[in-house]
């Protein structure tokens, strides 16, 4: 970027999307010192992918308002209110073009965040939305580009059926555009995922209707080959020790203290033995499936929800991402009766069962819970 700025020539800086990480507290946390150093970098353009959504858009709009991030989109709606999330598109002025940005994102990406609440975004149409706004841009710009976090099939498509997009940077997509290509009036630009290509496309635009009459395209891998910069590598060593602590402070948070190391969780198939009844009713229980609400969002690995989604998370020889331990991933029987092996038969099994509920059904991550109401969904 310094090569190219050095130049002295206009530069258009834009971004296909899917900046952010995925769907964990560690991600959140590194995710945000990408969005510091790219807000540095002075990015015009970003258009939304459905992983820059993954801790929620409260937070994006957070990380927009504090780091400069010109996110847009035109096509991805909040589905309580119907409004665009997003600005519908930007201009930028650059060299004596106007150029008019639009993003939108495939409706086929699945939209899944980590946020507290539940979110829901309808994502409308590509081809019913660019076809209404790609003439009204048209009015009041020079050129036209499309952010197309469609994959390369679907940008390709896009542009067939609109016509008036000049410029056309495809996201969600694995493959480099390495040479010239033209579809349909439009220079098609690509450069693929997480970071690992720069491209680079010098263009001749017209001054009197803004269409590209002219294109060298470059791709550069960011490899070993690239000098690192001195400054970057020192920031990125400060992260990196701030990031050992983040993950060490949030396991720290829940220490294995509780228990004894001379007793073990034996697992829900050992209690199936004698209770098949209650293991009958277990099984189609939202405990049984705990561990997989996390995996779908991407929680499986954070300390403050393992702790209520898997058995013995802060007991010894509890739950644990290791062999044997992995064994005890959901809210198995043991998670409110405790160890299979001090197994009681005088009732105290019953009555400890009935206390540990509140642990985990607590204020903050279960407002609603009342005893009697939530027993008849695992009565057993």
């Amino acid at each position: 970027m310094d090569g190219l700025w050095d130049k002295g020539v206009p530069v258009l800086q834009l971004d296909g999307g899917d900046l952010f990480g995925r769907r964990n507290q560690n991600e959140r946390f590194q995710t945000e010192f990408l969005c510091e150093q790219v807000g540095e970098l002075g990015v015009d353009a970003i258009g939304l992918g459905e992983q820059d959504l993954n801790y929620g858009l409260e937070f994006l709009r957070s990380m927009m308002d504090k780091y400069g991030l010109p996110f847009t989109n035109a096509n991805v709606r909040d589905a309580a209110s119907g409004e665009l999330i997003l600005p519908q598109y930007l201009i930028v002025k650059r060299g004596g073009i106007t150029f008019g940005i639009v993003s939108v994102l495939d409706p086929a990406q699945k939209i899944i965040t980590m946020s507290e609440k539940d979110e829901t975004f309808q994502v409308d149409d590509p081809v019913t939305v660019l076809r209404e706004l790609v003439p009204q841009l048209r009015e009041k710009v020079d050129t036209v580009v499309l952010l197309g976090h469609l994959g390369d099939s679907q940008t390709d498509n896009v542009v067939r059926e609109i016509s008036g997009i000049d410029i056309s940077v495809t996201g969600h997509t694995y493959r480099n555009t390495t040479t010239e290509r033209i579809l349909n009036d439009t220079a098609m630009l690509c450069a693929a995922y997480e970071g690992r290509f720069i491209g680079d496309a010098d263009l001749m635009i017209s001054p009197d209707d803004g269409k590209v009459m002219a294109i060298a395209v470059q791709v550069t891998s960011l490899d070993d080959k690239i000098d690192s910069d001195e400054e970057m590598l020192a920031k990125i060593k400060d992260f990196k020790q701030r990031l050992t602590e983040f993950k060490e402070a949030k396991r720290a948070a829940y220490p294995r203290t509780f228990g004894s190391d001379r007793e073990n969780f034996l697992g829900d198939r050992t209690c199936k033995g004698c209770h098949e009844d209650a293991w009958s009713v277990y099984v189609k229980s939202g405990h049984m499936r705990a561990f997989a609400t996390l995996r779908n969002k991407g929680q499986h690995f954070e300390p403050d929800c393992l702790v209520c989604h898997t058995t013995g998370y802060q007991y010894k020889n509890g739950y644990s991402d290791e062999s044997p331990f992995n064994r005890l991933i959901n809210v198995q029987c043991e998670a409110c009766h405790g160890y299979g092996t001090q197994h009681a038969r005088d009732g105290k099994w019953g009555a400890q069962a009935k206390d540990s509920c509140v642990t985990c059904h607590d204020q903050k991550n279960s407002p609603e819970f009342d005893y009697e109401t939530y027993w008849e969904k695992i009565k057993h």
